[in-house]
């Protein structure tokens, strides 16, 4: 896939503020500081990622992605927009401005995603208020953590991770400082809210229709919050994988409806940003690869389906959008690589896969890329894949298993325990020999099918002697090429430090118990690939 174009990306251009000598003739008289201006949202969006990688060598992902958006925010800015109110109360939270403002600390908010119900509920609130001081009491009240800075600079990786998943799903109780009843009498954004109505109408400052709609409003978040919970029973990212479609179509919180989504030329310079920081901190080639090319892949396609359209889902429930979502992914198993069906907007699948692939990775790490290609052949199909999801991961994991169970049968040193343990680049070397399957079988004319989709008398349980040599010889040649790009050079003895190991050799060379460990793993690829319901067909 080909990255987005020199056009689409854009060109820094960046003017000059001149400085000057103070009085005329003042020679020696201290310059004013020259600094770069941006031009375009892009530049404001490089400048800023470049002042900050030039102040911190160790900056993380997620950080990169808070400078940009700052930087995005802060340009986009008008003021005079924020002061057209003719000194009334605006329609808008002291939150939402902040972050229109790109103020680091909403910006930690947004992608913590913390003030949530604040964020897709804040039109609403309005709507159903008369009065606009009633409507921001309301709001202040959903907006439980704009008093509470969330200091991403400070956290390490894994404290940004269990951060993020604290806010994933949107919680309505804060159990944490709250009652350990569960009747929602505590703390948190629901009660909150619920306590603020109350006021409301304890002071006559609503008619009573606006009350009535502010408690419906109240009882639609009650509802969403049990479907938020009933996910919550699951893992972050996977209760994530259902919520964010949802968001997407109902376009209300800043996450998913940020117009930097829009501008192709600033998710390029982020994705580029993301993309170098990955392999500052050796994540791998391969993987971040695969990131880089995930991101321009769903970039590309969101702005080709990008409809001006308003969309017919938007005033959908989150419950209902969730249930639409899980039918149309039954219906459409391959939606990953295929879209949706016509029942959902286009621009859908490529959207979300863009945000997931920004947001959930800067947090993550690039192997959570998307699409995650689920039991499809095609994925042992593409040349040079190496990506760490899904049905690659889970073959790699299972050779490796047998692989250790050979080495302890030829009675040699096992070095490490577990996948999991492995270095990276041997975790990546694990996945090349999956994703080179499919080459050496096509040598012998054999090719990867769903079990099943054929007759079975063209499927192959096993190889013949002959046919196992020469998988064997040529996954060592496979294997030789790799270690040597990597680095790696001859010794007598295995040194993985310092990339030295005794197998670096012709296959006429290479001791017996080397040779049986190649055999034993070419010949095992029939029932490998049947654990994923694959076949090898002649």
């Amino acid at each position: 896939m080909l990255k987005a174009t020199a056009g689409m990306i854009g060109t820094l251009s960046c003017g000059m503020r001149h400085g000057t000598r103070g009085k005329k003739g003042g020679i020696g008289q201290p310059m004013t500081k020259v600094r770069q201006r941006a031009s375009l949202p892009v530049d404001a969006v490089k400048l800023a990622l470049e002042r900050e990688h030039q102040k911190r060598e160790d900056i993380k992902p997620i950080e990169l992605l808070k400078v940009a958006l700052s930087a995005y925010l802060a340009f986009t800015f008008n003021e005079d927009d924020a002061s057209a109110t003719g000194g009334k109360t605006p329609r808008e939270s002291t939150d939402s401005a902040a972050l229109r403002r790109g103020t680091q600390a909403a910006v930690d908010r947004l992608l913590f995603n913390a003030n949530y119900w604040r964020a897709a509920y804040e039109s609403r609130v309005f709507d159903a208020c008369t009065q606009p001081e009633n409507a921001q009491l309301c709001l202040q009240a959903l907006s439980v953590w704009t008093a509470h800075t969330l200091k991403l600079n400070t956290l390490s990786p894994d404290e940004a991770v269990a951060t993020f998943e604290r806010f994933c799903p949107p919680f309505a109780l804060n159990r944490r400082r709250g009652s350990h009843n569960r009747d929602r009498a505590g703390k948190g954004p629901l009660p909150d809210f619920k306590r603020a109505i109350g006021q409301i109408a304890a002071a006559g400052s609503e008619p009573d229709s606006s009350l009535e709609a502010l408690r419906v409003l109240l009882d639609t978040m009650e509802a969403e919050a049990v479907a938020y919970e009933t996910l919550g029973t699951e893992s972050s990212l996977t209760a994530l994988f259902d919520i964010l479609p949802a968001w997407c179509l109902q376009n209300r919180i800043e996450l998913v409806s940020g117009a930097w989504w829009d501008d192709c030329a600033v998710m390029s310079a982020i994705i580029d940003a993301l993309h170098a920081r990955f392999v500052e901190l050796d994540f791998g080639v391969a993987v971040c690869q695969y990131f880089l090319e995930s991101c321009y892949e769903a970039l590309d396609a969101y702005h080709r389906d990008l409809s001006s359209e308003p969309c017919p889902w938007s005033e959908f429930s989150v419950p209902e959008l969730i249930a639409v979502i899980r039918e149309e992914r039954e219906r459409q198993p391959s939606f990953e690589t295929d879209g949706y069906t016509s029942n959902l907007p286009t621009w859908l699948i490529s959207k979300e896969q863009l945000i997931w692939n920004i947001w959930v990775c800067a947090l993550y790490g690039p192997a959570s890329a998307r699409p995650l290609l689920v039991d499809s052949p095609d994925l042992l199909a593409s040349q040079g894949y190496a990506g760490k999801t899904d049905v690659i991961t889970e073959l790699a994991q299972t050779s490796f298993l047998r692989y250790t169970t050979d080495r302890i049968a030829s009675q040699t040193d096992q070095e490490y325990a577990s996948f999991a343990s492995l270095p990276p680049d041997l975790r990546d070397s694990s996945i090349a020999y999956i994703s080179s399957i499919h080459s050496k079988l096509e040598t012998l004319g054999y090719e990867v099918l769903p079990a099943g989709s054929c007759y079975p008398e063209r499927c192959v349980a096993a190889f013949t002697a002959s046919e196992v040599e020469c998988l064997a010889i040529l996954e060592h040649r496979r294997w030789l090429r790799e270690r040597q790009k990597a680095g790696w050079r001859y010794s007598t003895t295995k040194d993985v430090e310092r990339k030295r190991s005794p197998y670096l050799v012709p296959w006429e060379e290479l001791p017996d118990r080397a040779k049986e460990w190649n055999r034993s793993a070419v010949c095992s690829i029939p029932s490998l690939l049947a654990s994923v319901n694959l076949s090898v067909v002649k």
